[in-house]
């Protein structure tokens, strides 16, 4: 990351743990609890957070090369990317033109073109149509007019943003604001996939919640992201609907011993980036992981893919062991710890008997988040002067 902003934020939380405190909101910010169950918001949260805003689908090293293509299904919509000849990455509605097929199993791989399993229809990797089975007999077709549904991708800072509604466009680096700076300082463009995990959770914005706060460590993880970051001290830096936050390590204070220009870049600093909706980046100098939030097809459903990456892949039987144990405990702090907790919650709620959840002035990163899925998932647009304050 930049150094300048580390440092920014090293003393920012340095201050914090000298005072005990924490960066907070003016006050206490309350939701109720059907905000979570009522399905006909659930609908629109799907409808014009997930079908109209730009979604990190992908990342560069998953697609580097042409032909490499992945196919994955958001919100139950599915979706084929694809790198072409060209050396740009185009997303497509994963059905075929002819009957609706799909024209990719879900999954990754590279071709050369797509071949429909029903009719065997092929499309090339920018696709258009470029064969149909047994012509003569089908009939004319203009095949020009009848490629697949491509669908607005950028691809910025080693991610690739797709957004799910061909008919509409949006400026992502307007989008993306500051934040995009800060992510091209992380050099994703150059980094390798080392492994992926796939996770099942309850609600969507109840799993996200727990990505925006560090006021639950100790309690839901003492022996894994504890052991390592403080509790409930956090500093806080909006983007638009974009985050980043930071937590101190334990043993922050040494810093005040040395130099301040021999500071290592996040050293005893612990930072979660989020991406609106759906995104949670936690990145240190040479690994991290990358979390996309995928809602499921009910209120009730949805999926985690934990994305591995490392700046340059091990080599060594022990530089791999050490590897696989850091994705280890982090599939275990999410899986049996966070996402235990969430699923267990999802139960409590659906009683009905709680009325709201009360989010507390050290939790400013839920404020923030909520308030900004509120305001997208508007039917109607919302008046620029609604737009939540940073």
């Amino acid at each position: 990351m930049r150094r300048t902003e580390y440092i920014s934020m090293a003393e920012r939380l340095l201050d914090h743990v000298e005072n005990k405190t924490t960066e907070s909101a003016p006050d206490v910010y309350q939701v109720p609890v059907s905000y979570y169950l009522d399905e006909d918001l659930w609908h629109r949260e799907m409808k014009n957070i997930f079908r109209r805003l730009p979604l990190m689908l992908a990342m560069t090293c998953e697609m580097r090369n042409t032909g490499d293509y992945k196919v994955m299904e958001v919100a139950d919509f599915p979706v084929l990317m694809v790198r072409g000849k060209d050396g740009k990455v185009r997303a497509f509605l994963n059905a075929c033109t002819h009957r609706g097929a799909f024209v990719a199993k879900e999954g990754k791989g590279n071709c050369s073109r797509f071949s429909c399993p029903y009719h065997a229809w092929t499309f090339n990797l920018e696709g258009d149509l470029i064969g149909v089975a047994d012509p003569k007999k089908f009939g004319d077709v203009d095949k020009s007019t009848m490629g697949l549904t491509e669908l607005p991708c950028d691809e910025r800072a080693g991610l690739i943003f797709v957004m799910l509604d061909p008919n509409l466009t949006t400026d992502l680096d307007d989008y993306l604001g500051d934040m995009l700076p800060e992510l091209e300082s992380l050099g994703f463009a150059n980094w390798e996939m080392y492994a992926q995990n796939e996770l099942d959770s309850a609600n969507w914005k109840l799993t996200h919640d727990g990505y925006v706060e560090g006021y639950h460590f100790q309690a839901t993880h003492p022996e894994t992201i504890f052991v390592n970051t403080m509790n409930n001290t956090m500093i806080f830096d909006a983007y638009g609907p974009h985050q980043r936050i930071g937590f101190p390590m334990h043993g922050i204070e040494e810093l005040r011993d040395k130099p301040q220009d021999s500071w290592e870049t996040q050293e005893k600093v612990s930072i979660i980036r989020t991406l609106f909706p759906n995104t949670s980046i936690a990145i240190g100098p040479t690994g991290g992981m990358i979390s996309q939030l995928i809602p499921g097809t009910t209120p009730e459903s949805s999926r985690t893919i934990q994305n591995h990456l490392m700046a340059k892949l091990p080599e060594t039987k022990e530089e791999k062991a050490m590897a696989d144990a850091g994705v280890e405990t982090l599939k275990v702090a999410v899986r049996d710890e966070d996402y235990a907790m969430v699923f267990d919650i999802q139960k409590g709620i659906s009683t009905g008997l709680n009325d709201d959840f009360v989010f507390g002035k050290n939790e400013l990163g839920l404020h923030r988040w909520h308030s900004w899925v509120d305001y997208y998932a508007h039917d109607n647009p919302v008046a620029e002067a609604a737009r939540p304050n940073p």
